[in-house]
């Protein structure tokens, strides 16, 4: 039986169901086999806010799993949301350990991945960083490319101006060396916008960087990464 929370979220999202808003999400998001309802984000993060207000981390945790274990991507997105709530409050062995379940249950698309690696798992990493980061680094070479690009996107957290410390270049492009080479589109992508995000903020060390690596990477993650390098 779902959590008093999570039902509530649910009913909230079908009865915001748009057909042709459902259409254009489904034709989008091609590589995922989810239902869709049709609701955009902003109603999704509505819901949630709405309906997790009050409550403690052992509630937000039953929250989450409830929402995750439907296979809808309003819910799963859901459930994402309450993630974010979640690990700043909550335990993070368990949310780490719940984000790496999720990666193998029910993930299929960048649009979930993207938001759980960056918001959720960026925060822990920022939260318990010695803990995460051997996490992570147990995923580099996983067959599961959302698992791998899930090993990168943590870092664009750490390159966000809000975020950002001079010392978190040097381990930013540490995580990406392992990568560098990887021709699976989700994953050279996530390269290059990691790059680009700590261009922002440091343009030199990324120039070098490039400089110094052009030969082992895509030529995706190349010229995503040198946007905006003048």
């Amino acid at each position: 039986m779902p959590t008093s929370a999570a039902s509530s979220i649910m009913e909230a999202l079908r009865g915001s169901t748009d057909p042709e808003q459902r259409e254009r999400i489904a034709g989008y998001l091609k590589t995922s086999d989810l239902e869709f309802l049709g609701v955009k984000l902003p109603g999704i993060h509505s819901a949630v806010k709405k309906h997790i207000r009050g409550l403690e981390a052992q509630e937000l945790e039953q929250t989450m799993l409830d929402l995750w274990s439907e296979d809808v991507y309003e819910f799963k997105r859901a459930a994402i949301d309450v993630m974010e709530r979640y690990v700043k409050k909550g335990d993070p062995t368990i949310a780490i350990r719940v984000c790496s379940e999720w990666l193998d249950e029910g993930l299929d698309t960048w649009a979930l991945l993207d938001p759980l690696a960056s918001n959720c798992i960026g925060q822990l990493l920022i939260r318990d960083w010695d803990s995460v980061e051997g996490i992570l680094g147990t995923w580099r070479t996983s067959e599961n490319f959302w698992r791998r690009r899930a090993t990168i996107l943590p870092y664009l957290q750490l390159a966000l101006k809000r975020n950002y410390k001079d010392e978190y270049a040097e381990p930013i492009l540490d995580a990406l060396l392992p990568h560098l080479a990887d021709d699976e589109f989700f994953v050279a992508k996530a390269v290059g916008w990691v790059l680009r995000e700590l261009s922002k903020r440091d343009p030199d060390v990324v120039r070098e960087f490039i400089e110094k690596h052009e030969s082992e990477m895509t030529p995706l993650a190349v010229r995503e990464g040198s946007k905006k390098l003048k």
